[in-house]
């Protein structure tokens, strides 16, 4: 008798451990989406104030909406931010759109600064049924999938008032394809969106390379962004709207 208790006892806590571990390896690692600009310049210093509008991913996708996508976009706003005081420009914003801007915010901004994502991601995602345990008669559904993300981050200049269009950097970032296996098991297809929000192994796999994607992003903006240059493009504003 006590043979057999010590061996369930032994079992029990193989169990145990295989649980937790499994368990640990699943979990969530949130994303971490942050910039440091290299270098520091008085805020004010080029005497110039921009109106930031909140960047935006281009298109509707519903996984957009949800993390480590909607996370990446408003950990942007901040450390956009950040970038242009670094660079010496007095911040206004951000604000959700142009149309949030008080008029007191317009009359004082020499200019608006737009920031679009453009990921351009193709999806290749498959399906894969197991054996459904519960005896229901339905499958259930496993799921695997190639990523390519790419396109670009589009930086747009409108003035303040009448929202015209001076000045487009469209930012090109490098291409990368990766592979993901889903961990959770599925009563119907899921989508993109339900996977990220549902499956930790997903969006850990996802996360890390929007990762990779924010830094190379926010690097490339800090040398493409010149205080000369936007001094041209305050005068341009001013011409605008005084037409």
């Amino acid at each position: 008798m006590k043979r057999i208790l010590l061996f369930l006892l032994a079992a029990y806590l193989i169990s145990c451990s295989a649980s937790k571990s499994t368990v640990t390896s699943n979990q969530r690692i949130p994303a971490k989406f942050d910039y440091s600009p290299p270098s520091r310049t008085q805020s004010g210093t080029t005497n110039i104030t921009i109106a930031l509008v909140r960047p935006k991913f281009v298109g509707e996708n519903p996984e957009y909406y949800v993390p480590p996508f909607n996370e990446m976009a408003s950990s942007m706003a901040n450390d956009f931010q950040e970038l242009l005081t670094a660079k010496g420009f007095t911040i206004r914003g951000p604000f959700g759109s142009h149309d949030e801007m008080v008029y007191n915010d317009k009359l004082n901004s020499n200019f608006d600064l737009e920031v679009s994502i453009d990921l351009n991601p193709e999806y290749n995602r498959h399906y894969s049924t197991v054996p459904n345990w519960a005896l229901t008669g339905q499958p259930l559904y496993k799921t695997t999938g190639e990523v390519t993300l790419g396109g670009s981050l589009v930086i747009k200049a409108r003035s303040p008032q009448h929202n015209e269009l001076l000045w487009t950097k469209n930012i090109a970032l490098d291409r990368s394809t990766f592979t993901y296996v889903g961990s959770s098991k599925w009563n119907n297809p899921p989508s993109l969106a339900d996977e990220l929000k549902q499956d930790n192994v997903v969006y850990n796999t996802i996360a890390r390379e929007l990762e990779k994607y924010y830094t190379q992003a926010m690097n490339l903006s800090w040398q493409q962004i010149d205080p000369d240059e936007m001094k041209g493009i305050a005068t341009e504003a001013k011409k605008a709207d005084n037409k």
